[in-house]
């Protein structure tokens, strides 16, 4: 669907003028899944990267989850083999387009964000990083190398990935301004440990830039497509209720859009069949599974912007659980739902959500629970 591709290029061009003022070598988008991230760097800033004379390499560390040093490995091993032929590293890059849309397609099963056995990088693989690189640079001539590292809070997951953390900070740090980078991550409570804690290689090391939020043109841009194309007219406000509804995604917007086409039904209709695909790709059933009592009062009360250490919040958790309403079991309800990547903590008693349709599901749910229970009274 390369047509229906919304281009921010703007934003792209920004982006690579701030790594070309020299301030920084390192940036940081730091955005929740499916925001449309990891398309926006493929068809928007490499393609632009390449024009303004940069090696653009894409590395996913979720190429292999428990192994995250195979995703770098493999994506320089082929920018080596393709640098010198224009023709094949754009082939390299269309590729890794339809990779990511493909799997972008595998819904109705839960997505792995956490390794289940991670494993340490070899020496030799280590080594093996630092010599393609070092052979990239070398073959870039008067071009510069721009790392493309997408997942990168994954490296903030497991002591096992430490050692690819530390070369890679190493490695960049030996070449500053020679090889750029931009970190693509979706977690700010993983992307927190991984650059502003003081423990870690990476602390300042990056500059966080802004990852907006699709707008007002973004809406016009599908009315227009979908009355030109498919004769289907809406007017703006819908399209940028149901948008609201499922979090500002893209992608899924892209689902609703695809329903409206495929079945000639309405916006709201198509809304509900992609609520059921998403509960299901995010795996909140799984997630609500594991979820402890105050776990789902905590995070409900955070979403709603709720002080969870209120005096009244308090006593609740008391009366609906099985454990004291007190600050210590909050906290560490509050540091379960941030090492879950449920939420992150912005500022001293602000949280983001990062999963923010879970809130949705845990209302219907509690919703359906307490019909039952009523009902069997």
């Amino acid at each position: 669907m390369d047509e229906w591709h919304f281009p921010r290029a703007q934003l792209a061009n920004h982006y690579l003028s701030v790594l070309e003022l020299g301030i920084s070598s390192n940036l940081a988008i730091i955005a929740p899944r499916r925001r449309g991230k990891t398309l926006f760097v493929l068809r928007d800033l490499a393609p632009l990267a390449q024009k303004k004379k940069y090696i653009p390499v894409y590395a996913s560390l979720w190429q292999n989850i428990n192994a995250p040093h195979e995703g770098l490995l493999t994506a320089l091993e082929e920018a080596v083999q393709s640098v010198d032929r224009r023709a094949v590293f754009n082939r390299l890059l269309r590729a890794k387009i339809k990779k990511t849309t493909v799997s972008n397609e595998l819904l109705g099963r839960m997505e792995v964000e956490f390794a289940d056995n991670p494993s340490k990088p070899a020496n030799r693989e280590l080594a093996c990083i630092e010599k393609l690189l070092a052979e990239l640079q070398a073959k870039a001539g008067r071009k510069t190398v721009l790392l493309l590292i997408d997942e990168i809070q994954h490296l903030a997951t497991s002591k096992a990935f430490d050692p690819l953390t530390y070369a890679l900070r190493t490695l960049l740090d030996k070449r500053q301004g020679l090889i750029k980078s931009v970190f693509i991550g979706s977690s700010r409570h993983y992307m927190n440990l991984l650059f502003n804690e003081v423990q870690s290689p990476f602390y300042h090391f990056v500059e966080p830039v802004a990852f907006p939020d699709l707008d007002k043109e973004f809406i016009d841009f599908l009315r227009v497509k979908l009355a030109n194309d498919h004769r289907i007219s809406i007017a703006a406000r819908p399209l940028q209720k149901v948008f609201s509804a499922i979090d500002c995604s893209p992608y899924w917007m892209m689902k609703i859009v695809a329903h409206m086409i495929t079945f000639r039904i309405g916006v709201d209709e198509a809304r509900e069949h992609v609520f059921e695909l998403m509960e299901a790709a995010e795996g909140f059933e799984a997630i609500a599974r594991r979820m402890k009592p105050i776990d789902k009062i905590v995070f409900l009360a955070l979403c709603g912007r709720q002080n969870p250490f209120a005096k009244e919040f308090m006593a609740r958790i008391g009366r609906e659980t099985r454990v004291k309403g007190v600050p210590p079991n909050i906290q560490r309800s509050i540091q379960r739902l941030s090492a879950a990547n449920l939420i992150s903590r912005i500022h001293k008693g602000e949280y983001y959500i990062e999963k923010p349709g879970l809130k949705r599901y845990l209302d219907r749910d509690k919703y359906s629970s307490e019909t039952i229970s009523s009902q069997t009274r």
